[in-house]
């Protein structure tokens, strides 16, 4: 396998970079801690700090044949805040992994994450924001996300949800929210994987009929941009939702509805006779629609340590291959807690991933299979200091052409979590 260029690997400027990250959520808290002193009432404001050290085996880390096992060690420092008064809540994180993989891949790369979430009551209205910065490998949270294995490189993800609920009556209220996600990929055009901008609109009504339920009918309209390989995507249609409460500490939701998925792909002309005989002697575009359904469910049972969640979708994604995707998935978690300091847990999923409205220009697409499942076991065995063990069996396979890869991974993480600090008035 070609090995990393020198962009993938984590410099210097990037270490001072979520240094100087950290160092201002630092100085905000602590500025922020300061002022509430003074000012707020009914606040409370924390941070607490982490640091993870993990090692990793997995024999099959690209999940495709050739020579990929590899070792590696992970350091993970971390920081989460905390704040709340009356009317506004605010989390956020600042965390950055630094990894090293070394045996048939060797490899360095940074991951940074800096989540945020907030939200502002008044009588009426819930004003609430979640989004942030992340960067980290496509085999981590894009595999999550769409079930398709892509090259192992690192993407840039920007995100922006905000949202608006407004009271009508008792039992009903509307919410509105809008939707910002923009994906860039380190050394893109090696791996054949390209950046891509969503744009998205929702707004329906929300009616709890009971107090056990909740049903929700929501309009949406998303627009994707692909601009290197010219295309653009867009999807709209409305979905209903119900919520239910089961008592016994059950709980149900479904919902669902139908997309019309219409794409437009700009087809750049082909000089000379070829262009000519192909009927590409000019510029032009191409437009196809297709109807997608999809759905999500879920069911979750809490006992008095242990929770089990079942759930399944069908959903839309775009992704670095420069297509939009329609990603089946079914998956379980199941955790318990055999002491208060010793819990084990299992999680698994089975993704079908198949391309969505092909156009002449549209780059071929496999459906593919790809199931995951592991289980783990949690030790707090000090009163900061934790170990994690866990192991993950992954499969990804494409039938067309008889090709099916499995990888075994394992790790074993030590995390040290230092006194909290925290304000309240």
């Amino acid at each position: 396998m070609e090995r990393p260029s020198v962009e993938d690997s984590p410099t210097c400027s990037w270490s001072r970079a979520w240094l100087g990250v950290l160092a201002g959520f630092c100085g905000l808290g602590a500025l922020t801690l300061g002022t509430v002193r003074d000012q707020a009432a009914a606040a409370e404001w924390s941070a607490a700090p982490t640091l993870s050290v993990k090692g990793v085996y997995n024999s099959n880390l690209l999940i495709n044949d050739g020579d990929n096992e590899v070792l590696g060690h992970w350091v993970t420092p971390a920081v989460k805040f905390k704040g709340a008064t009356e009317a506004l809540a605010v989390e956020a994180e600042t965390r950055a992994d630094f990894v090293h993989y070394y045996g048939d891949i060797d490899r360095e790369f940074t991951n940074l994450h800096f989540p945020l979430k907030a939200s502002y009551r008044s009588d009426r209205h819930t004003l609430g924001f979640q989004g942030g910065f992340h960067r980290d490998n496509t085999l981590r949270s894009e595999l999550q996300e769409t079930g398709l294995v892509l090259g192992f490189t690192q993407r840039s993800t920007w995100t922006a949800v905000p949202t608006w609920r407004v009271g009508l009556t008792e039992r009903t209220s509307w919410e509105s929210s809008y939707q910002f996600t923009d994906a860039q990929y380190q050394d893109g055009q090696r791996f054949g994987l390209v950046g891509y901008q969503v744009h998205g609109v929702t707004s329906g009504p929300i009616y709890h009929p009971t107090e056990l339920d909740e049903v929700q009918v929501t309009g949406l309209y998303t627009l994707v941009r692909i601009p290197t390989v010219g295309l653009e995507s867009t999807y709209y249609g409305a979905q209903g939702g119900w919520t239910h409460d089961f008592g016994h500490q059950v709980t149900g939701s479904i919902s669902g509805g139908g997309r019309l998925v219409s794409s437009t792909q700009d087809l750049p002309a082909i000089p000379g006779v070829v262009g000519i005989l192909l009927g590409r002697s000019t510029d032009r575009s191409e437009t196809s629609q297709e109807v997608v359904w999809v759905y999500r469910g879920s069911l979750r049972k809490q006992f008095e340590r242990t929770m089990l969640q079942i759930d399944g979708s069908r959903e839309i994604n775009p992704s670095g291959f420069g297509r939009l995707l329609g990603t089946d998935r079914v998956g379980a978690s199941l955790s318990h807690n055999m002491t208060e300091k010793l819990s084990v847990s299992v999680a698994g999923a089975l993704y079908f991933v198949s391309g969505i409205t092909t156009t002449e220009g549209s780059r071929p697409l496999a459906k593919t299979r790809f199931f995951s499942v592991s289980p783990s076991l949690s030790w707090k065995f000090a009163e900061w200091w934790a170990l994690d063990v866990s192991y993950t069996y992954g499969e990804r396979a494409v039938d067309s052409i008889d090709q099916q890869n499995g990888s075994h991974s394992t790790f074993i993480m030590v995390t040290y979590g230092g006194e909290q600090w925290s304000v309240s008035r």
